[in-house]
């Protein structure tokens, strides 16, 4: 097993050189376009407020080029970012971005950046502390805390200045999304909002409706998907369905099937597939079908449902690769507190 361990808060050095070439990043074209297209709208208007989409597809980086962006631009000139999402995998993915790029090509003015991640699995918002630079933040958590988000951060520091950047936006038409940033309009003068999405639009007219009223100035920059696959960034996906035969009506309520229309598998049933024994091996047998034939697949990354499922269809992998010389391993992340 590898694990990613992090921090539930702490300070971030940042280190000498460039970010791109001590990560051996490549330099893709839609990624320079979005962040020239963000200079030109949101560093254009220094004054007021701002709210806008960056629309691109998954695989196409859109975590980094805002973080990328954020450190050169906001950051490190001693401004405030606020970061939410509704998943604490995306809270996680947004934080190795950061300490991944603290470079300073992009933070020159500073050497070293404090940084806060607060959710049911992570830090609480009552340690929310003045000096953090970067607080990565579940809106559920926020929402409940909201009283220590005023008081030690934006009460204490007299904000009049505020980033804040929603993870999968087109969640923002929820109730809970709207409470939070409501709030933060009410008492931050210049607040700066960035949406992330590869889907800016809902396919309820009323929920289109809300999205425009939270993101007045539309989409920031744009990236399809058939331009990245077009370019070589992203692979051309070929889909196979495999039917697992699961009678998902006996378990599934109205509001689950409606959460999975949106592409929001739930939480329950999250766990619940995932220990589905007869659904794992169906999925492991269907790699290794005719396998001495052909090898259709042949190096394979699989997309566990949570930490129990990579765990189990790893172990199955491995038994049932043994006469075929295949080794399965699993990637989770190791929270601990610092």
């Amino acid at each position: 097993m590898q694990s990613v361990q992090i921090d539930y808060a702490g300070k971030l050095d940042v280190a000498s050189g460039n970010n791109r070439e001590a990560n051996g990043y490549k330099s893709f074209i839609h990624q320079n376009e979005a962040q020239i297209a963000l200079t030109n709208q949101i560093l254009s208007q220094p004054e007021g407020a701002f709210s806008g989409l960056l629309v691109i597809p998954t695989g196409g980086g859109k975590t980094f080029v805002a973080a990328e962006w954020l450190l050169k631009n906001w950051i490190d000139k001693n401004k405030k970012l606020l970061w939410i999402a509704h998943r604490h995998e995306l809270l996680e993915q947004a934080f190795v971005t950061f300490r991944k790029n603290a470079y300073s090509n992009l933070l020159q003015h500073k050497k070293s950046l404090c940084y806060r991640i607060v959710s049911g699995q992570h830090d609480k918002s009552l340690h929310i502390k003045q000096h953090d630079d970067i607080l990565i933040a579940s809106k559920d958590s926020l929402n409940q805390g909201i009283g220590y988000l005023i008081q030690n951060w934006i009460e204490a520091n007299n904000l009049q200045e505020l980033f804040l950047v929603i993870d999968e936006a087109h969640h923002a038409t929820a109730k809970t999304y709207r409470k939070l940033i409501n709030e933060l309009k009410n008492r931050i003068r210049h607040l700066k909002i960035l949406g992330l999405t590869a889907t800016p639009f809902r396919t309820a007219e009323k929920e289109k409706g809300l999205l425009s009223k939270i993101f007045p100035n539309d989409i920031v920059y744009k990236s399809d998907l058939r331009t990245l696959i077009s370019r070589g960034i992203l692979s051309d996906p070929i889909f196979e369905e495999k039917a697992t035969e699961w009678q998902a009506a006996n378990v599934l309520t109205d509001e689950d099937f409606a959460n999975i229309q949106k592409f929001d598998l739930p939480e329950n049933i999250k766990v619940l597939l995932a220990t589905q024994k007869e659904r794992n091996n169906q999925i492991v047998d269907h790699y290794f079908a005719d396998y001495n034939k052909d090898k259709k697949y042949g190096q394979l990354l699989v997309f566990a449902l949570n930490i129990d499922h990579a765990i189990a269809l790893s172990a199955l992998f491995n038994d049932k690769g043994k006469p075929y010389g295949i080794n399965a391993d699993f990637i989770v992340s190791d929270i601990k507190d610092a």
